[in-house]
């Protein structure tokens, strides 16, 4: 038996008792208990699924309506798969979930299980959301649970375990999200919420689910033509009171679709005549792109996003001028094209090379409310993010990104929006500085940088430490001592991955720390392992986390170069006490002290340039004498009159002193 797994010293939950009832596509349900009681069940969630932790934050204290609500989140070590998980406590709902199986066919409600049951509780909780300025994106038919045994409420599941939209079939979607890339579809707002409220509440008066198109792509044309009433309900019978609020729930044009005022006036007992359809305009004649043909103005621009390899000839031809400033009658599309691209002359002086471009900037101006679409990716800009953090291991989707970020699409996009809501203005904000990130490929920026730029609250996945879950640079230095305790320690502790990590969510990191990683012109020994730890000391001292030894050790064993490096041995062997002194202090800080000690360096070069002008005199010297030694008779005839005159100097001495002695005697 497992043992139970605790999360905040609050929940336990229980790897041995799996509720599949409750699983949600990126996670697995388990049971949790709380002081004994059975309220709440743990979802472990998928680490390689982005969590939205803003929307949890956002739904702290979420009053009792019929939604499931986040309790606690956080990241347990699960045993059953041998890393640190995500974790979300939920409440438990106490019925089950109405649809299991998208085949599954339940009785139909009625009215007034619909108004009760279903959308009394579900308009309350959507404008709590509203007012507390996030949105469900994940509303639909298998997403919604009885909230009682006797199931006269119906509660809507979670909404924060993967990225907003990711799971929802595209019927459940408004056209402008089901137009984008099913990872791109961004945060939407409660418009996009009240969409797929008609959708389910669809669902719910047939018994059924939708099934999902074949093509997609056609069906998007359909809804574009038809409008998204006529595809969905089709020939579906229903009564007056429901046409009327499917028809204002399933609008494509946002400004005419209900609000939650309206849904509330609603269920009050109002009720209007129902409206018809409001189709896009037809244009005088049609326009062909990519072999097909198209009759109004968000088609011709959905069909020149899907064929942008072609498109440019085409935008830059005379037929499409004269199509859309004649055949077409749109004064506001034609104002929007020429401030998006400078009009005619702009489109006509645009270098080949800037082609993609171009075709993007025109779709913007015909559609300024659908998704940005670049070489074939489809976004809304909240939506980049989460695209590249769910398939950041595949080429083509990095190399998509860089694309989408060098184009700029984002300015002439948001030049062009009616409204712009302050999240947008900051995103914009954002977007404009990732081509420095982008074009700066030392470790620290590139592709990784954007990333986590782009994904406030992800998980750092350098391969290092991926599988400890680290969302915080307070947790990169203790992750860090753990791999250094570890038996397959990589080379040195950094990689691109990390230094991205690091520079994205620490303000207190200067470009000064990152420019030199991997990059330095320095050639001293182990100058990128001191690099490396110039770094991650002042990390350990900002998140001040206790002593690391472990970590101290390896940068011990990576400085041994350094050591060496000094050339007095007396200095290195002071130098290596010291660093073995310094490192059982656990402090990476202590460890910089000696090899930023650059008096003591100093003295050493000095040290060694005397020894060395030394030994240049002392080579002189010897070579001398070795030159010397090679005029051998030179030197004996020299040496021969030296001794000669040495000796008859003693002979001479010794003589007259024996003449003086016997003299006095």
């Amino acid at each position: 038996m497992a043992d139970l797994v605790k999360l905040s010293d609050r929940f336990e939950i229980d790897p041995a008792q799996p509720l599949p009832d409750y699983d949600s596509p990126s996670g697995k349900a388990y049971v949790c208990t709380e002081g004994g009681g059975n309220e709440f069940f743990a979802l472990i969630c998928d680490p390689k699924v982005p969590l939205r932790v803003e929307t949890i934050n956002g739904l702290k204290g979420f009053p009792k309506h019929n939604l499931m609500r986040v309790h606690d989140h956080g990241v347990v070590n699960w045993t059953l798969s041998g890393r640190r998980m995500p974790a979300l406590i939920l409440d438990r709902p106490r019925g089950t979930r109405l649809f299991s199986d998208p085949g599954e066919v339940i009785e139909p409600f009625t009215d007034e299980q619909l108004a009760r049951g279903f959308l009394t509780p579900l308009v309350a909780t959507l404008r709590e959301m509203s007012q507390r300025g996030v949105t469900h994106r994940n509303i639909r038919p298998d997403n919604l649970f009885y909230s009682d045994p006797a199931r006269r409420s119906v509660m809507v599941g979670e909404c924060v375990s993967g990225p907003p939209g990711l799971y929802q079939p595209d019927s459940c979607e408004s056209l402008e999200c089901v137009m984008a890339d099913r990872t791109a579809r961004g945060e939407g707002g409660v418009l996009d919420d009240l969409f797929s409220v008609g959708v389910t509440l669809l669902s719910l008066l047939t018994g059924r689910m939708m099934p999902e198109a074949t093509d997609p792509q056609r069906m998007i044309y359909d809804r574009i033509n038809s409008g998204s009433y006529a595809c969905l309900v089709g020939n579906t019978r229903l009564q007056m009171n429901m046409v009327e609020v499917l028809r204002g729930l399933l609008t494509d044009e946002p400004r005419e679709r209900w609000t939650i005022r309206d849904l509330e006036l609603w269920l009050g007992g109002r009720r209007l005549t129902p409206k018809q359809v409001k189709l896009p305009p037809k244009a005088a004649r049609p326009m062909t792109v990519g072999g097909g043909t198209y009759e109004n103005v968000r088609a011709v621009a959905h069909a020149i996003g899907r064929n942008w390899n072609t498109a440019a000839e085409l935008v830059r031809g005379q037929d499409f001028d004269n199509w859309l400033r004649r055949s077409l009658g749109d004064e506001n599309v034609v104002e929007a094209v020429n401030k998006v691209t400078g009009g005619a002359t702009g489109i006509q002086s645009a270098p080949k090379d800037e082609d993609a471009r171009l075709v993007t900037r025109v779709a913007i101006g015909l559609d300024p409310s659908a998704p940005i679409r670049h070489k074939g990716f489809s976004c809304h800009i909240d939506g980049v993010g989460p695209t590249l953090a769910l398939n950041f291991n595949d080429d083509a989707t990095r190399q998509m990104i860089a694309g989408f970020i060098a184009s700029r699409s984002v300015g002439p996009w948001m030049s062009v929006q009616t409204r712009s809501k302050q999240d947008l203005l900051e995103l914009f904000s954002k977007f404009d500085k990732l081509p420095t990130f982008l074009n700066s490929t030392g470790p620290g920026y590139g592709i990784e940088r954007v990333l986590y730029e782009l994904n406030e609250d992800i998980h750092c996945m350098s391969s290092m430490i991926e599988h400890l879950y680290v969302t915080d640079p307070g947790e990169v230095i203790p992750s860090l001592e753990a791999v250094a305790q570890g038996q397959n320690r990589p080379p040195i502790p950094m990689d691109r991955h990390l230094a991205a990590f690091l520079g994205a969510r620490s303000d207190d990191i200067e470009e000064r720390l990152l420019r030199p990683l991997g990059n330095s012109t320095d050639k001293r020994p182990a100058i990128d392992a001191l690099n490396v730890m110039r770094l991650l000391a002042r990390i350990q001292t900002l998140s001040r986390n206790g002593p690391m030894p472990g970590l101290c050790q390896w940068f011990t064993e990576l400085m041994k170069p350094a050591v060496n490096g000094f050339h007095n041995l007396k200095a290195r062997a002071a130098v290596e006490t010291s660093v073995m002194k310094a490192s059982e202090s656990g402090q990476l800080g202590e460890i910089l002290k000696i090899f930023d000690d650059q008096r003591a360096q100093q003295r050493d070069q000095q040290g060694f340039a005397r020894a060395q002008q030394e030994f240049a005199h002392c080579a002189v010297q010897v070579a001398q004498m070795n030159l010397d030694l090679q005029n051998k008779d030179s030197l004996a005839a020299e040496l021969g009159e030296q001794a000669a005159a040495v000796i008859s100097g003693v002979v001479g001495s010794v003589g007259t002193t024996a003449i003086v002695i016997l003299y006095l005697v």
